[in-house]
């Protein structure tokens, strides 16, 4: 942050400290929506937010979001949108890896999520194309 260098450890370690109560808030208010209208919150807050280093948090829950509304429409057997929602976890995923520099817990943590993303998008390109197949030979 600009100026922080002219500033006293204290004073460093409180703005951070007020970041970080600040981005928790914000995400404890988006999980009050649908994930739709939680994800379009928590992109708007990134947008606003001028410290990098709070980005990633932000960026972690947006994945966590998605993937948890892919894996909801996957047990549903609704392909289409959990493909979409499984695809769009890789931003969120790749904006953690640059502002960590992979590394660190939350670049874990954003790991662990996309390993989770490849095996239920694969798993669900699999039933998706099981099923194309099915109504395709299905005798009259």
């Amino acid at each position: 942050m600009i100026g922080q260098t002219c500033q006293s450890a204290a004073w460093i370690s409180k703005l951070d400290e007020s970041f970080a109560e600040c981005v928790d808030e914000s995400i404890s208010l988006a999980q009050t929506f649908p994930y739709t209208i939680q994800i379009e919150v928590l992109e708007n807050y990134i947008q606003r937010v001028c410290e990098d280093s709070q980005k990633p948090v932000l960026f972690l829950e947006i994945a966590t979001v998605l993937s948890q509304a892919g894996i909801s429409a996957l047990t549903t057997k609704d392909f289409i949108p959990a493909l979409q929602a499984f695809h769009d976890c890789y931003r969120p995923i790749q904006e953690i890896r640059r502002l960590t520099r992979e590394t660190g817990p939350l670049y874990k943590e954003a790991r662990v999520i996309e390993n989770d993303v490849d095996f239920h998008m694969a798993t669900a390109s699999a039933l998706q194309a099981i099923r194309a197949g099915q109504c395709v030979f299905q005798l009259p």
